[in-house]
């Protein structure tokens, strides 16, 4: 009887967590959680050995149908062009790369003498696996 028993509670549990799974697998919410809460760092260089100060721009995106790392690096590099806002002037490069459904976008090189010190919600591109251009809202601060 107490196996019969214990073979009952397994197979209850059992059950239980297999729906659980299955309804996280299929039925859970799709919404992209992590584009509210973009991780950034900001840096802005002005030191006398520099013959122009600089300035970076680290952030991560993830998109559940993951990351186009060339697409990516292109958008990057359009958006460093239309110079919006005026960040970086003279040399800068950029570079992206992404694991899984990650990306790590990098862009360093001379700030414009014009660059503020904090920008709200500015739009970075980033474009997803199914090839959507995307952006990620994010604050630079540049001290």
């Amino acid at each position: 009887m107490l196996f019969l028993g214990l073979g009952a509670v397994g197979i209850t549990l059992t059950a239980v967590l297999g729906g659980w799974v299955l309804y996280q697998q299929f039925f859970a919410s799709d919404a992209d959680r992590t584009e509210s809460e973009v991780p950034v760092m900001t840096y802005y260089h002005d030191a006398e050995f520099l013959a122009e100060p600089q300035a970076g721009i680290k952030y991560l995106v993830e998109d559940e149908s993951g990351i186009d790392e060339g697409e990516t690096l292109n958008a990057v590099v359009d958006w460093i062009q239309a110079d919006d806002p005026n960040i970086f002037t003279g040399d800068w490069r950029a570079k992206v790369s992404s694991w899984n459904d990650t990306a790590l976008v990098e862009i360093d090189g001379d700030a414009s003498t014009m660059i503020q010190e904090y920008y709200a919600d500015v739009p970075m591109p980033y474009i997803d696996g199914d090839h959507n251009i995307e952006t990620a809202s994010v604050d630079l601060v540049f001290v």
